[in-house]
């Protein structure tokens, strides 16, 4: 069985910061094979029990606090931020990864914390997910 997704953040323009955390939904898939990753929701879904790798990336631009969270159902396993002074003259680009044995039906999702941006212009926002072999 192959699992694999790539999917970026399309909106035109910065997404957040919300008040709360708030799931990023990344709602253009280049490839959603086994189709586990939904581009509604923001979340994957673990179609078997395995090992699956996951990673992000994200640029945001000068004006406030940026960061996401990757999230193993409700627990936090990786983070990146950057923070930004007020005046600041450069853009954030930032990225984590992680391994992680997961049971058939967790989730896996992008969190952008609370009063945290990103950009969603050209494919510069990104979450992909495999899974390594099954257990």
């Amino acid at each position: 069985m192959s699992v694999l997704f790539t999917a970026v953040l399309q909106t035109g323009g910065n997404v957040g910061p919300f008040q709360g955390d708030t799931t990023l939904i990344f709602n253009r898939a280049i490839t959603n094979v086994g189709e586990a990753y939904d581009i509604s929701t923001g979340l994957f879904k673990a179609p078997v029990t395995g090992y699956y790798c996951f990673s992000f990336s994200y640029q945001a631009d000068k004006r406030e606090q940026s960061g996401l969270t990757l999230m193993k159902n409700s627990e936090a396993i990786v983070k990146a931020f950057n923070s930004n002074k007020p005046g600041s003259q450069h853009v954030d680009n930032a990225s984590s990864t992680a391994c992680l044995e997961l049971q058939r039906g967790d989730h896996v999702s992008v969190v952008l914390p609370n009063g945290c941006h990103a950009c969603g212009i050209g494919g510069t926002t990104s979450f992909t997910g495999f899974l390594i072999s099954k257990a």
